[in-house]
């Protein structure tokens, strides 16, 4: 997607970085998120600075030196590996990546283990949308300082979730939106000029090119493992059936008439339909990603970084394209992508908390933005970069997927706003699972997780 290769000036990143020495740290001496749980008193001294310190770096960097241990989910390595480069050229401090398991929920299980230990093995982690209500009660995370003002030009959703009782736990990194992606060579062969818009179309077009396209080996693929891409799966049809999660009184309820119809529609895919593989119940996000990219596949749900990874010649890099998400027919104005995303935080255990600010505050720059998204094909959170006259300028084309995710956005709802959202999701995740591999019946799996929830949520 790059026009060219040309590297982004250190004098460009720099800009946008954080300020030198203890500036950089305006903001964080509040330790563990404004309760004291959970915080080093010593890293809360220690994230307070100098007030006097300059307000810009120059080419050879500035005060702030050390190792910044970046710990982030497996599918960002490349833009980490990026950043790297980005960072380490502009600062004293230098950045060390390290991935962990693709999928959020396990990426969630290697840093509470950390913060069990109360380790400062790691200082910066990735964070997703729904995590920042726990990780700063438990006061893991500690606030993160924005002294050049990039969020105020960023989207308001990004921002509003990592912002808590007035302070901010997270830098704003991507957002992110499920988006269909579907094989366009493939349609056109089929003879239908447009992307399927009901569930009745996908199996339908799905079915025709399993027969018909000798190549075609899976009609759709979607996240069925036992992870948060399952409960984020079955959202995706309950909204798309007209459903809600909660009632009247505000309770998270799983088990309604569209929330059985959607499960049973996930079943339905596999064991009636034939156009969803037996091996989805194991399948994870970035595993149907490379699926998909090898050639085989007319239809996958997905996220808008995989756009990007599929421009890299790749087989499918001139036959694909996205759409916005399919509904049950009746109900075209659903709102049935899930809102995503992700920003950085700071381990409230970090030794190093100086140079984990200044990496966060790289992360909300213009420059880092622009890597993600002319790079990687991640959606920014910088307003900016979504105007066709910013990318006038700059080393990239405009990338190709921020128009129709533009309009994805706008057809989104989010996942329940609760502290005890992962032990919802995970009850969630694991009785669909079960549906699907067939050890219970839809209306059996979403009984047993309401009584859970009952028990565990609603009423504890």
């Amino acid at each position: 997607m790059a026009a060219n290769d040309k590297p982004i000036e250190r004098r460009r990143i720099l800009q946008g970085i954080a300020v030198a020495g203890g500036t950089a740290l305006a903001g964080c001496s509040g330790g563990g998120g404004g309760d004291g749980s959970g915080g080093d008193t010593d890293t809360q001294s220690d994230s307070e600075g100098d007030s006097g310190g300059s307000t810009e770096m120059d080419d050879s960097g500035g005060g702030v030196s050390g190792e910044v241990n970046f710990v982030h989910i497996s599918s960002f390595e490349p833009s980490a590996q990026d950043f790297a480069g980005q960072f380490n050229a502009a600062s004293d401090a230098t950045l060390e990546t390290q991935g962990t398991p693709a999928e959020s929920s396990s990426t969630r299980e290697y840093y509470i283990n950390q913060f069990a230990a109360q380790s400062g093995s790691f200082d910066v982690g990735m964070m997703d949308v729904v995590w920042p209500a726990e990780f700063v009660g438990a006061g893991w995370a500690t606030s993160v300082s924005d002294p050049d003002g990039n969020m105020d030009t960023m989207l308001s959703t990004p921002v509003e979730a990592v912002t808590l009782d007035g302070s901010t736990y997270g830098m704003p990194m991507f957002t992110d939106a499920n988006g269909f992606y579907y094989r366009s060579d493939w349609l056109e062969a089929l003879g239908y000029d447009e992307p399927p818009a009901t569930y009745t179309e996908v199996v339908n077009i799905a079915q025709e090119a399993k027969e018909q396209i000798d190549a075609c080996e899976n009609g759709y693929i979607w996240q069925g493992g036992a992870n948060e891409g399952l409960t984020i799966m079955w959202l995706n049809w309950v909204w798309g059936f007209g459903g809600s999660i909660r009632d009247g009184d505000g309770n998270l309820v799983v088990n309604s008439e569209e929330g059985i119809q959607a499960l049973q529609h996930a079943v339905d895919l596999i064991y009636e339909h034939d156009v969803t593989p037996e091996s989805i119940p194991s399948s994870g996000t970035d595993g149907n990603r490379q699926t998909f990219q090898q050639g085989g596949t007319m239809f996958m749900r997905n996220w808008p970084y995989a756009y990007g990874l599929f421009q890299d010649d790749t087989p499918v890099t001139d036959s694909f394209d996205v759409t916005t998400m399919p509904k049950a027919e009746g109900n075209p104005d659903a709102n049935n992508s899930c809102l995503g995303g992700w920003s950085l935080f700071i381990n409230n255990f970090t030794e190093n908390a100086a140079a984990a600010q200044e990496f966060a505050q790289y992360a909300g720059t213009l420059e880092a933005q622009e890597i993600l998204s002319g790079e990687h094909g991640r959606l920014p959170v910088r307003q900016e970069l979504y105007e066709d006259s910013y990318w006038e300028d700059s080393d990239y084309d405009k990338p190709g997927n921020l128009d129709i995710f533009s309009e994805i956005l706008q057809q989104t709802s989010a996942r329940p706003a609760t502290a005890q959202y992962s032990q919802f999701s995970n009850l969630v995740y694991t009785e669909c699972n079960r549906a699907l591999t067939q050890t219970k019946s839809p209306e059996e799996a979403l009984n047993d997780a309401q009584a859970e929830i009952d028990s565990e949520i609603n009423n504890g």
